[in-house]
């Protein structure tokens, strides 16, 4: 690896792909466009993982495996440093390639190191440099992510709420919120990382807080993944009328699977049809737009 360059890599998250490979060409690396994920990522995730390990694991591996193969030395992981599996991705991914005879660096970054990381990839670049490349990347990101659609009476509105990697990867999801739209449904999609961004760097606003106070009385402590996030939401959503909820969740996933009560209990409250999507790598596309469209078809009749 010392005298290589080094190609920088990191495992594929839906629309904001290429928002974070721009922004570490802007530091001076050299990226490689993470390989689509097809049918051949996730039989190499799944061959090389445990059963019971999570989806989005799975997942992350095969598009690490493809990635080396395509001439990536150096992989780049979030680690969540929370409470839910994700955050220990980093360390089993590294075992896993290591075992498979890969050679290869990979660098785990979070809200504490990914200063100090960026200056190690690139000592030229002063913190005030970083600092300034890092928020033009926040602007991209949000321009990515546009804003929520009106909430329209006359149609149909359904709202998304879930893990974070499966609510914004389309290739996991089978691009639900593309067949929701063709449908001519108006989509929520809750899971956005602006908004985890700024709930790691406690910098959230105000519109939410009653919501959040009230999801605690629901739980005995803190919670990993994005299983609080989607208590609130679920409420913030069923205040403002949404007509249908949708939660996806890897199979297996702690989580998800500790708030599927919850979720049932708010939106039986607010009489919210609710359509739960378990979804690994049995998944069956035809199952899934059949539920998908059935679920949207009793929506607009219930409408009427």
């Amino acid at each position: 690896m010392e005298n290589q360059k080094q190609v920088f890599c990191f495992p594929r998250i839906g629309r904001y792909t290429q928002v974070f490979c721009d922004l570490l060409e802007s530091f001076g690396l050299t990226v490689l466009l993470p390989p689509p994920i097809t049918e051949r990522t996730v039989k190499l995730g799944v061959r090389y993982s445990a059963d019971m390990m999570c989806y989005p694991f799975k997942i992350t591996l095969g598009n690490f495996i493809e990635s080396i193969e395509a001439g990536a030395n150096s992989l780049i992981m979030f680690d969540s440093r929370g409470r839910c599996r994700l955050r220990h991705y980093w360390a089993l991914h590294d075992l896993t390639l290591r075992r498979l005879g890969y050679k290869f660096q990979l660098y785990h970054v979070n809200f504490v190191n990914i200063l100090r990381l960026i200056k190690t990839f690139n000592p030229r670049l002063s913190y005030v440099a970083i600092l300034k490349k890092l928020h033009q990347g926040w602007i991209e990101l949000r321009k990515v992510e546009g804003t929520w659609p009106a909430l329209d009476k006359r149609n149909v509105n359904i709202g998304i709420v879930g893990e974070i990697f499966t609510c914004l990867e389309p290739a996991i999801n089978l691009d639900i919120e593309k067949r929701l739209k063709e449908l001519n449904v108006n989509v929520f999609n809750t899971v956005r990382i602006s908004d985890f961004i700024k709930a790691c760097l406690r910098l959230e606003g105000s519109e939410k807080r009653v919501y959040k106070r009230k999801a605690k009385n629901y739980l005995n402590g803190q919670l990993g993944g994005h299983g609080f996030e989607n208590i609130y939401n679920t409420m913030y959503l069923a205040d403002r009328g949404i007509d249908g909820l949708i939660h996806l969740l890897p199979l297996s996933c702690m989580p998800e699977t500790t708030v599927e009560p919850i979720l049932d209990k708010i939106c039986l409250e607010h009489s919210i049809p609710l359509l739960r999507l378990p979804i690994d790598e049995t998944k069956s596309e035809m199952n899934f737009e059949t539920r998908l469209e059935t679920f949207v078809d009793l929506i607009k009749r219930r409408k009427k």
